[in-house]
Parts: C-alpha cells; sequence; structure tokens
C-alpha cells in the first residue's frame, strides 16, 4: 500500500473512531458471526438482533402492529414490493419519522421504481458490510477501487470525494470497443493494488473483445475482479480470470436492503451468505414452506438492522439453490435471477439460466448482443445484434431444440440494439408467457 493508500485508511479509521467507532463495531460483529455461524455465540447474536427486530418492529410500526407478542418470525406474513409500496406509510416506525433517514432507491430489474429509507445505523451496518466482504476478496481500504456502471448525476460521486476514497467511476451505458480499450489502460496507468467492482454484462463484453483482440495484460496488480447485480455465467468467470490471472467473484446484493451473499476468495464457487446481517430463508417457489438443499427457492429476507422501516419475510423476487457442507454450514450453490423470468422447456419444466447461457458461447465472436424470450408455453425468440452475419441459425435452433423440446418453435430476430432497463442492465433472459 502507497503512504497515500496507506494515510487514506488511516483516516478513515480515525474518523469512524471520532465517530464513536460504529463502522469498526459493526465490522466486528460481521467477521465473528460469520467466522463461525454455528457457534453458540454466532446463533445467541443472530437470534437476539432477531427478537429485538420483531420486538421493535410490532410495537411502532402500523403494518405489523396486529403481531405483538408472536415471537415466531414464520407466523409474519411474506410480502413483496408491491405490499411494501401500497402501503408505505404504514412500513415506517413512529420513534424513526423525524429523525435523519436516507433515501435509497432502485428501478429494479422490471423498470419499477423502488425506494425505502434507512436510519443511521442501518447505513453504518451496510458500510461494514461491503467492507467485510470486499475484504474477502483482498480489498483494503484506501486502495484503488474502479466501479463499472452506468453513471448519472443521481449516483455519481463528485470529484474530491472519487478522490478521497480513491474510487474511479467508469461508465459503461456504451461499452464499445474503444471504450473497453480506455478502460484497460486506466488499468495500465496506475501501479496501485486494485480491485474492480462492476456489473457481469460488462464483464461478459470486456472479455469478447479480449477474444478478439490480442491485449497486454501483464502486471496489472489487480486483487479481484467482483461482479454485481446480474447473473455471472461461467464463461466471463471463467475467461476473466484467465485473462487478468486473478480470482473472479460475484456478489448477491440490492439498493434497498445491502449485501446478502457473496463468493470469497475462500469460497469462489458458492455463496457465502449474510448471516450476521440479515434472517435469510429460502421458501418454496409456490407455498411458504422452506425448501431442502439441492431444491430451488425464494430468498427471502428479513433486514435485522433498518429500524426506520423495518422489512420482515421480504421476497425478493430471485431464486437460489442450498448447499450443506460437510461441518455443517449452508452457503447458496446458485443464484438464477427473478422468479417471474424462468424460464420453462415444453413441458413446464424449470430451466436454470446456465442452459441459456451455454447456447451462446460458441457465437461470441459473431454477436454483439443477445437475449433469449419465451414468449408462449412452447415458443421461443432469440434476439441477436450481430458484428456482420449469422450462418448458424439453424445449428442455434436444433441446441436449443435439444434442451427445451424437439416441439419447440423457436424464432431468431435480428436487432440494432438491445436497450438498457432504467437500472442500467441490460436483461439476457426473460419469460414474457410466464407473466402474461
Amino acid at each position: 500500500m502507497s503512504l497515500l493508500n496507506h494515510l487514506r485508511n488511516k483516516s478513515f479509521w480515525l474518523i469512524d473512531s471520532l465517530k464513536g467507532g460504529k463502522i469498526k463495531n459493526h465490522l466486528d460483529e460481521i467477521a465473528s458471526v460469520l467466522n463461525d455461524v454455528n457457534s453458540p455465540e454466532s446463533l445467541k447474536i443472530r437470534e437476539q438482533h432477531l427478537e429485538n427486530l420483531l420486538k421493535h418492529a410490532v410495537d411502532s410500526t402500523p403494518f405489523y402492529s396486529d403481531y405483538k407478542n408472536i415471537n415466531n418470525i414464520e407466523a409474519f406474513p411474506v410480502i413483496k414490493k408491491t405490499v411494501i409500496q401500497k402501503n408505505f406509510k404504514d412500513f415506517q416506525s413512529a420513534p424513526y419519522i423525524q429523525k435523519q433517514n436516507y433515501k435509497v432507491s432502485t428501478s429494479g430489474s422490471t423498470g419499477v421504481p423502488f425506494f425505502l429509507f434507512q436510519d443511521k445505523n442501518k447505513r453504518y451496518r451496510n458500510t461494514a458490510d461491503v467492507l467485510h466482504f470486499s475484504g474477502q476478496s483482498n480489498y483494503k481500504i484506501g486502495n484503488r477501487l474502479y466501479e463499472l456502471e452506468v453513471w448519472r448525476k443521481h449516483n455519481k460521486k463528485s470529484f474530491y470525494k472519487s478522490w478521497l476514497q480513491n474510487i474511479i467511476q467508469f461508465d459503461i451505458s456504451k461499452l464499445t470497443d474503444s471504450r473497453i480499450l480506455s478502460f484497460i489502460n486506466l488499468l495500465k496507468k496506475s501501479k496501485q493494488e486494485k480491485n474492480i467492482l462492476g456489473f457481469a454484462s460488462s464483464y461478459e463484453q470486456i472479455c469478447q473483445y479480449l477474444d478478439s483482440n490480442k491485449t497486454d495484460l501483464s502486471n496489472l496488480n489487480i486483487n479481484a475482479f467482483i461482479a454485481n447485480s446480474e447473473y455471472l455465467n461461467s464463461y466471463t468467470k471463467t475467461s476473466l480470470s484467465n485473462y487478468f490471472n486473478t480470482p473472479v467473484l460475484s456478489r448477491y446484493s440490492s439498493e434497498e436492503i445491502g449485501i446478502i451473499a457473496q463468493q470469497t476468495i475462500s469460497s469462489k464457487e458458492h455463496f457465502v451468505i449474510n448471516h450476521a446481517s440479515y434472517y435469510i430463508e429460502l421458501l418454496d417457489l409456490e407455498t411458504d414452506k422452506p425448501v431442502k438443499p439441492g431444491e430451488f427457492g425464494r430468498i427471502v429476507v428479513t433486514d435485522l438492522f433498518n429500524y426506520c422501516m423495518p422489512i420482515i419475510r421480504y421476497d425478493t423476487g430471485d431464486i437460489a439453490k442450498l448447499i450443506e457442507l460437510e461441518n455443517g454450514q449452508t452457503k447458496f450453490e446458485k443464484i438464477e435471477g427473478r422468479k417471474m423470468d424462468l424460464i420453462l422447456d415444453t413441458k413446464g419444466n424449470i430451466m436454470s439460466s446456465f442452459i441459456v447461457y451455454t447456447k451462446f458461447y460458441n457465437y461470441y465472436k459473431l454477436i454483439k448482443q443477445y437475449q433469449f424470450i419465451q414468449q408462449g408455453e412452447k415458443e421461443y425468440e432469440v434476439k441477436l445484434n450481430v458484428l456482420d452475419k449469422f450462418p448458424y441459425e439453424k445449428e442455434l435452433v436444433e441446441s436449443i431444440k435439444k434442451d427445451f423440446g424437439s416441439d419447440a418453435t423457436v424464432t431468431i430476430t435480428y436487432v440494432d440494439e438491445i436497450p438498457l432497463l432504467a437500472s442500467g442492465k441490460r436483461k439476457k433472459v426473460l419469460n414474457n408467457y410466464k407473466k402474461a
């Protein structure tokens, strides 16, 4: 770590110390709980946080007031985003309404705006969560961090704040070849230790560029790439790791909640669940019963630290699969994305999005973008934005039919652009049939 970055690190912790060590205390507790989530000490801390949160919610919010004297979280309703939107004021805690709170918002993968308020302690906890999981990718406060996202006025840091935090905000709204080359040149200019945080789709585009352009990527001093907001497919994870000779990890988080799970240097394939800050359930796709390890279920989250707007049993809309390790610890083996965009074969069986992504790996040098849409029970559409020509239509259709059903109808549509969502993401898998 350079002298300037060392000063950044010391300054951050000095300021936190002067404010009572709020972030440091949270960070220590997170590390203690996640070090052994099933130890008596960890279980006691987690149970106490859950008990405190439930009591606070029923005592101070209109929405949960009917659940007084109920200590079993399974007796509370599973709620969705629409429930919070329709009953927004009823979720607000009376003692916190006049306090300093912070608005957090997301356009969501559906493009529907959604926001919550968070209290100051929740903000401290979120910062500590970020520091903990970033630390699990060898990041240290003060080191250079590149953030690849769609940057606009509402989310872009000031020049002074970016410099102070040693963050480079790189805009990816138009990630052309020349733009990718500019990013690589930025990495080459800096000899500092660095970490990269960005949309998985931007990493995929970088890999596609590198597949076709021989580029010197030696001595870049990158600790790790972290992919957020989107599904990280195996092609991108493997290719990026090979090109840059560094770990590539996936983070599962949301603007309105925080970091729910992440792959780490010591858990590169499975997601470490953030049991320290959330009570997390994996429930059946149709009922509110827990699923067993090895089964897909809905990710349902209770935020243990947002006292301003207590959110209990919030259905994120995403699905995952648990794996139980030999030591009894459970992790997410896979996180597949939103339930509404699950793809079905012609017999109605759920198909992993991984199957869809593999259909296009052989054609990456020919296509700029692709999108797979289920339009009907047995109707599928593939949108392709190609570089020039695509002479493999028949092969692609047959490959899709092999997994989705010989009776599938597959249409290839050529487009000039697959537009971004309001969130800056570009969905590769859609299910219009299930929505209908």
